[in-house]
């Protein structure tokens, strides 16, 4: 999976222009999971100094070669790992919304990223935790650990699964399990990504995306438009997809399951825009 794309940076002054403390926003609605499966006192205690970004399409996380600083809880937008290779070009290995957590290797010890790079796939917003904070918890913390390793596993298997289904399965149905993934993550059946960046992301023609497109809305399963992709018979897309979507899918719920009934904390004031 081939991604070429623009990515922004800012100067590290613009640090406190761009975060301001968490508070219940568009969290309330669609909560990340790892966080609304911990116990309420670890949450607050874990949320206690967080940060709430927005973030746009092509803003970077972190970049080859730095420090991690923070890990990244996304709510409502999507984040790519880029794996960068010699002659710049960027490989998809993973695509992170509110089931997880971005710079997970933090959980192992590790502050830099040798080879990667976190590039915001979809706007929205995201929840900030400073890597000391997000440490000290995981030794305090006994389900904050478990989860972590839990979602460390689920990746792992979600890496392994993207890796084979690229080879083996036809850019129609890897276009239908990825529409279908993404959707799941912001919690929204109208999925904003040019035909280019699918391409990209699917490491295929964009001729070859568009055409799959066409023959998705042709059966009236989507609906294309500028800009973006809109699902309307879901049933109809899943039955277009791949097996690995519901591999992807049943692992991430078998090992992080989600009490319907959990909230999401107040803690603080709404942040401005990247």
């Amino acid at each position: 999976m081939t991604v070429r794309c623009r990515t922004k940076t800012r100067p590290p002054g613009d640090k406190l222009r761009d975060e301001m403390p968490a508070t219940v926003t568009t969290a309330t609605r669609t909560p990340n999971q790892l966080l609304v499966a911990l116990p309420t006192l670890e949450r607050d205690r874990l949320m206690a100094e967080a940060m709430s970004r927005f973030v746009e399409p092509g803003d970077v996380l972190y970049e080859v070669g730095q420090p991690l600083t923070a890990v990244y809880f996304p709510v409502t937008s999507v984040v790519s790992i880029l794996t960068i290779l010699g002659d710049g070009t960027a490989v998809e290995t993973a695509t992170i919304g509110r089931e997880g957590m971005v710079g997970v290797f933090a959980s192992l010890g590790d502050d830099l990223s040798p080879n990667a790079r976190a590039v915001a796939q979809m706007g929205g917003e995201l929840l900030v935790v400073d890597i000391r904070r997000f440490r000290h918890e995981l030794r305090e913390t006994g389900r904050l650990r478990a989860l972590v390793d839990d979602y460390t596993r689920a990746l792992l298997i979600h890496v392994s699964q993207s890796v084979a289904c690229s080879a083996a399965h036809s850019v129609r149905q890897r276009l239908s399990r990825w529409l279908l993934q993404t959707s799941d993550r912001v919690t929204t059946d109208d999925v904003r990504l040019t035909h280019e960046f699918l391409a990209g992301i699917l490491h295929a023609r964009r001729a070859s995306v568009t055409e799959a497109l066409g023959e998705l809305q042709g059966l009236g399963i989507v609906r294309t438009r500028r800009g973006g992709t809109v699902i309307i018979e879901r049933a109809a897309l899943e039955a277009e997809a791949c097996e690995c979507y519901d591999v992807i899918r049943q692992e991430y719920a078998r090992l992080l399951p989600v009490e319907p009934s959990a909230t999401y904390p107040a803690t603080g004031t709404v942040s401005s825009t990247v």
